[in-house]
């Protein structure tokens, strides 16, 4: 089977429109429609429900989109890792959430990379979003992960390098105190992080621990990416619930400004994962060492 069909399947299942995704590979949609037939006739099922407002897909498409995205993923890292041993270096792959692979991660793999001791490796940064990053340790898709929920497993180690914090952040001039109560802070508006990936808990159920709930706040828009809330704070559209580690920079170059709220403190465990075997592995030992010695230290 082409892997073209894959990665076409990917992005019909991620865009719900056949047309559109037609229009970003520069293909007609009878085309891409005809591919698309074709991956449901090889599986015998269908993998879409059709409506006019697009495509969704089916519970045997929801099966073969975490293995396509995975398939996909496979087939990219053999070319790297081909090309890697041919200069002789070892190619460790790392997983994720978005969150951190996208805040937190990119200095530690830029420490690794100019550590004389790791030169003979090649760090492949990846994140998950369908399978766990759990999962794809046990299913050899990656190396070594960072986590905030643990999924505890017989074969992994859980290994705490430290934690993050939710962090209440509006634009660096904002008409509100730099200290104030639960009370004052359900009178402003609220631009309310929607976490579709379940990387932390609900904010609902954190808000509870306090006395309050989401009906409690004026919440003026609901959003899916964190970097499109920072866009909504920047225009002083109001204030949000934010991991500290992907406001860190902006906080502290004066644009976004956190405010401290009484009694409020949430933190995250972060976790380090790998197989139990690879404590006793020559390639993966040091490396291990290494990160539980550093921890979050070389974190951005």
């Amino acid at each position: 089977m082409n892997i073209k069909l894959f990665e076409y399947f990917i992005r019909v299942a991620d865009e719900k429109n056949i047309s559109r995704v037609a229009e970003q590979l520069f293909i007609t949609q009878p085309t891409l429609s005809i591919q698309m037939k074709r991956l449901e006739t090889a599986y015998g099922c269908k993998l879409f429900s059709r409506s006019i407002k697009g495509v969704e897909l089916t519970p045997e498409g929801e099966v073969l989109l975490s293995y396509a995205r995975n398939i996909l993923r496979l087939y990219n890292q053999s070319f790297d890792e081909v090309s890697q041993l041919q200069q002789n270096r070892s190619v460790i792959r790392m997983d994720s959430n978005l969150t951190l692979s996208t805040w937190s991660l990119p200095c530690l793999i830029y420490s690794l990379q100019s550590n004389p001791d790791f030169q003979q490796y090649y760090f492949d940064m990846t994140f998950s979003t369908i399978e766990s990053v759990e999962s794809n340790i046990l299913n050899g898709i990656s190396d070594i992960g960072y986590v905030q929920n643990s999924k505890p497993h017989p074969d992994l180690v859980h290994y705490k390098v430290g934690e993050d914090r939710l962090a209440v952040v509006v634009k660096g001039d904002y008409d509100i105190p730099d200290s104030v109560h639960f009370a004052d802070l359900v009178k402003y508006d609220l631009i309310y992080s929607f976490d579709k990936l379940v990387e932390r808990p609900p904010l609902e159920k954190t808000l509870q621990k306090y006395g309050y709930y989401l009906k409690d706040f004026n919440i003026v828009m609901s959003l899916h990416a964190i970097e499109i809330v920072k866009t909504a704070l920047y225009q002083g559209m109001g204030f949000s619930f934010l991991p500290y580690c992907s406001v860190k920079k902006e906080i502290l170059a004066g644009s976004l400004k956190e405010i401290k709220v009484h009694g409020f403190s949430e933190t995250y465990p972060i976790y380090l994962v790998y197989l139990k075997d690879n404590e006793e592995d020559p390639k993966m030992r040091p490396l291990i060492q290494y990160l539980k010695k550093s921890k979050t230290s070389e974190f951005c």
